[in-house]
């Protein structure tokens, strides 16, 4: 098969995800492929954009089964997704924390979450 650059990056990114994630890559990969022909910015006909094409209905599963707090794995990866967003949304650590927390607890939060990340910075030296 030949695939563009960008096609090839995205192939990649899916790939070593998917292994992280506990996931069959080839199956993920050629679901994105049909999906989206590998296209970040792939559009359907229902509005659903991206390589996967998530609608809102596989996204609401997604959040019912995080609430179920059973799969730590999904738990921990949606977590980390709501942190990039509110970073790209935010453009700072300081901004993007104080949109994660509760604003009545944002000064208290804000400077727990600067401890905790001194703390795991002197001990990764």
């Amino acid at each position: 098969m030949n695939l563009i650059h960008k096609q090839m990056e995205v192939k990649t990114t899916i790939e070593r995800l998917a292994i992280q994630l506990g996931v069959n890559p080839t199956w993920a990969t050629a679901i994105a492929m049909v999906e989206s022909s590998l296209g970040v910015h792939q559009m359907s006909s229902t509005g659903c954009v991206g390589v996967f094409q998530m609608s809102s209905i596989a996204m609401k599963d997604l959040y019912q089964e995080m609430s179920k707090v059973d799969d730590e794995l999904v738990d921990i990866t949606c977590g980390l997704l709501f942190l990039r967003l509110l970073l790209k949304r935010h453009k700072s650590i300081e901004a993007a924390t104080s949109a994660y927390c509760d604003p009545k607890d944002r000064s208290f939060y804000l400077d727990k979450v600067k401890s905790y990340m001194k703390a795991f910075e002197l001990k990764s030296d």
